[in-house]
């Protein structure tokens, strides 16, 4: 399948996805009565399978589609893992030192790259699963808002054609939200949680601990939970590697695109006469994220923490995908289903026709910048050619769209100081 066919097919399914999601976002009465006859269990299972698996065995079994996105980097790790080889000694690995056995898991049964595409398939319905019966404790509107992610085009060609797994730290999150829901204990036992996350996914998912921390009442038991699980975990990692473990900590190289420093990056190489040094905004990224997740999160320490942890979330992740130089669109594949459960309100047109945009520019965004050969725009006379400044211009509104969700979260946060 030539990659300009990929496009169009994209294209089409941004527009059925925006219909759908018009439609569901204006009826609100079809929801409510499907929720009073308790069909919520089938009506998310209903659309796992037409939006996520009947799609997969669509583009992998009968048209044969080659993964791409991340899945071949997944591949040449969970291939060498697959032959007895050792993640950080052996494998080139930016993940949790579990993340490659994990990915590893389902080549047993089917060697094959497709078969990590679907693992992130199943992973993700779990976590949408885990989600909704999370939400629908307390949110009246969560099996429209479940339902709607699962029509949104942007994170079905995340999962089924970029292979993304950053909803893996959200799976976390809700599962810590759905403990503390059920318990009102935030220590240990969800310490214990946090630290999981670090050893199965990635290193980001730690930023959010420091908003995190802001909103504990049990901030000891839950350091405990966390020395529980870290300490042995560092243990063993250095026995066996020593300090090659710290593989995740490396700040890459690669421009990635878009957030805030590749919008200024023009201007940037204009005022110092030369290229920046990403790893050097890399680290002003990080601090800035964290600093203006705490300042958002803050307020919403008089809330419980069913209602503060999202804030914390969301805060920490939006904010990355805006100040970290090296964040991609696609880890709004971290936030997005948080996102429209929290942040979103289906009675507001300009809300909807917001979430419809965005979720389109982040479907045509990233083609074209591969398709130009991923532009640095160092040179600003590149943007004289009509494609490029279109690309350029689709950046600059992926990053506004981050910047309206933030300002959304922190009016959110806000609410418990007028309240």
């Amino acid at each position: 399948m030539s990659t300009i066919t990929v496009f169009y097919i994209k294209l089409l399914l941004v527009i059925a996805s925006s219909v759908g999601v018009w439609w569901s976002a204006n009826a609100q009465g079809f929801w409510e009565k499907l929720e009073k006859q308790q069909k919520g269990n089938q009506v998310i299972g209903l659309g796992i399978l037409l939006f996520r698996l009947l799609p997969f065995v669509a583009i992998y079994v009968l048209l044969n589609f080659t993964p791409r996105g991340d899945v071949p980097f997944f591949w040449g790790k969970a291939s060498v893992a697959y032959q007895g080889g050792m993640v950080y000694r052996d494998i080139v690995s930016y993940h949790a030192p579990l993340f490659t056995y994990i990915i590893t898991l389902p080549l047993w049964l089917w060697y094959s790259s497709k078969a990590i595409v679907l693992l992130m398939v199943l992973v993700e319905a779990a976590i949408i699963w885990g989600t909704y019966h999370t939400y629908r404790k307390f949110y009246a509107r969560a099996l429209q808002s479940v339902a709607i992610y699962l029509i949104l085009s942007a994170p079905m060609v995340m999962v089924l054609l970029g292979g993304q797994e950053d909803i893996w730290i959200w799976g976390i999150a809700v599962w810590m939200l759905y403990y503390y829901h059920k318990t009102q204990n935030d220590g240990l036992p969800l310490g214990v949680r946090f630290s999981v996350g670090l050893i199965v996914i990635k290193a980001t998912f730690g930023f959010w601990l420091f908003p995190l921390w802001l909103l504990l009442k049990k901030r000891w038991g839950f350091l405990l939970g966390m020395a529980l699980v870290g300490i042995p975990t560092l243990a063993l990692l250095f026995s066996i590697m020593k300090l090659d473990f710290l593989m995740p900590l490396q700040m890459t190289t690669n421009l990635l695109t878009p957030n805030l420093f590749t919008i200024a990056r023009p201007l940037l190489t204009a005022m110092l006469g030369h290229t920046p040094t990403l790893s050097t905004f890399s680290w002003i990224g990080v601090l800035v994220t964290l600093s203006t997740a705490m300042w958002v999160t803050y307020p919403a320490q008089r809330w419980s923490l069913t209602r503060s942890l999202p804030i914390a979330f969301l805060s920490t992740f939006i904010a990355m995908t805006i100040f970290q130089a090296t964040s991609p669109g696609y880890y709004t594949f971290t936030y997005m289903l948080p996102l429209v459960l929290e942040v979103v309100d289906w009675k507001k047109s300009k809300d909807v026709l917001i979430l419809l945009f965005f979720n389109a520019v982040l479907v045509v965004q990233p083609f074209l910048f591969t398709h130009l050969g991923s532009p640095t725009y160092d040179d600003a006379s590149i943007l004289t050619s009509p494609l490029y400044l279109l690309e350029y211009t689709l950046q600059i509104l992926n990053v506004v769209c981050y910047g309206w969700y933030f300002i959304k979260v922190y009016q959110k946060a806000r609410e418990s100081v007028v309240h």
